[in-house]
């Protein structure tokens, strides 16, 4: 529940960063459609008649894809700004290292920021494996509910029945091979988060060693041959437990 809750929380915070983000064609891509939402709902739930609601609920059902999709246009739009901007951000430091060779702490820098580059479209790829795993499953859940209703109502052509309920297994086949990549991509979206702790550790004890002054020399080599030594405990340690 916790990652559900985690991929709803990001849609929702990118699909609003983005239509707050000053955009104009954005904003109205979101109000068409949480009109859309709307019209679905109200659709859905005041129509009664037998004879027309077959009609108007598939109406509501075009208009939940249709606003569907345009917040998925949304949310692909934000996460393609993001990541323009890690890379930029990227550029950046590369340059500074070029300008200052001698710089550890950008090089450190660097390598968080391109490993948590990473890591967020890792994270992405996981959110769109997610959310298409439910679209799948959801539509394989409905076409054998509906397949096993027909056989209950006695619908003379059975055989299109059965049918129909086996395509919405086999749909349903295809949600769940989605989930063992949901799950592999979990995996190495954990690995990414360790290899990042690891730098992050590494580069604050770089930030420590820059800043004794350079008259302790004794005292800044001691500390580098300390350091180096509990890095190699650490990596072999890491090794060995692999």
């Amino acid at each position: 529940m916790g990652f559900i809750d985690y991929a709803t929380t990001s849609l929702v915070t990118s699909v609003a960063k983005a239509v707050t983000s000053g955009n104009k064609k954005l904003k109205i891509l979101f109000f068409f459609a949480l009109f859309f939402t709307i019209a679905a709902i109200v659709i859905a739930v005041l129509v009664d008649s037998d004879m027309l609601s077959k009609i108007y609920n598939s109406v509501a059902i075009g208009l939940g894809i249709i606003a569907g999709i345009c917040i998925l246009v949304i949310y692909a739009y934000q996460m393609s700004v993001e990541e323009t901007q890690a890379k930029l951000e990227i550029q950046k430091v590369e340059e500074r290292i070029k300008g200052n060779g001698n710089e550890t702490a950008a090089a450190w820098e660097l390598g968080r920021i391109k490993l948590e580059s990473y890591l967020n479209r890792n994270l992405s790829q996981i959110q769109w494996i997610f959310i298409w795993t439910v679209i799948v499953m959801i539509a394989s859940f409905v076409i054998v509910s509906y397949g096993i209703v027909q056989v209950y109502e006695g619908d003379q052509n059975l055989n299109a029945a059965i049918l129909t309920t086996i395509s919405g297994l086999i749909i349903e086949f295809i949600g769940a091979s989605f989930l063992v990549i949901y799950k592999s991509t979990m995996q190495q979206a954990k690995d990414y988060v360790t290899v990042l702790e690891r730098i992050n550790a590494v580069g604050m004890s770089v930030q420590i060693l820059d800043s004794i002054s350079e008259e302790e020399n004794k005292l800044k080599d001691q500390t580098k041959a300390d350091l180096a030594k509990k890095l190699l405990d650490i990596y072999g340690n890491l090794k060995s437990a692999q």
